[in-house]
């Protein structure tokens, strides 16, 4: 396998198909997956997340807590092995019925424009990061300089979760995107 070509253009692939496949139905309680603690006090504990309820959720805290429509572009730099990674990038959006812009690997790599060159690229409305990201890219531009090189304007919302924000960074993000509401969840 190695030297294989493991990546395929998602319009060449579905040019190539005519098949679709069916939706299952499932009852509301059915499982969509089970969401594990760290284990950091003890042994991991899980709890099973049902297909109904995680959904209705999903499309409450999508559309009244992130402000996430049919004609938003929503990005969320979390990883997407994370329960608010898959949450905030596949099911929220998903069930809004929004666009949703992936990205894998650090805020500042290849440099600390990276986001916002993103958000103007593909007129992101909702960006989504936890704080540490929004430090990282603070630490390589700590006067917004790079940031205000960018047309971020398209920003309605910027939310974050993950461990609370400090006010120095909330003031840094204030600067940064100016036409931004920003949202301090602690999910």
């Amino acid at each position: 396998m190695s030297g294989e070509n493991n990546y395929h253009d998602y319009e060449e692939l579905m040019a190539k198909t005519s098949e679709i496949a069916e939706c299952a139905s499932l009852p509301s309680n059915h499982p969509a997956y089970i969401l594990y603690t760290s284990g950091t006090t003890g042994s991991p504990k899980g709890i099973v997340r049902d297909v109904g309820g995680t959904a209705v959720a999903m499309n409450y805290a999508m559309e009244n807590v992130f402000n996430v429509h049919r004609d938003s572009v929503n990005f969320a730099t979390s990883d997407i092995g994370w329960i608010v990674g898959h949450t905030n990038i596949i099911y929220g959006p998903t069930i809004r019925g929004s666009a949703s812009v992936f990205f894998e690997g650090k805020p500042v790599v290849p440099d600390a424009g990276i986001v916002w060159r993103k958000v103007k690229e593909y007129q992101v409305s909702m960006l989504f990061m936890a704080p540490t990201g929004v430090r990282v890219i603070k630490k390589e531009d700590y006067d917004a300089d790079i940031a205000l090189q960018y047309d971020t304007s398209s920003i309605d919302g910027f939310c974050m979760a993950g461990e609370r924000c400090d006010p120095d960074t909330i003031h840094w993000l204030a600067k940064a995107l100016p036409s931004a509401t920003i949202n301090d969840t602690w999910w």
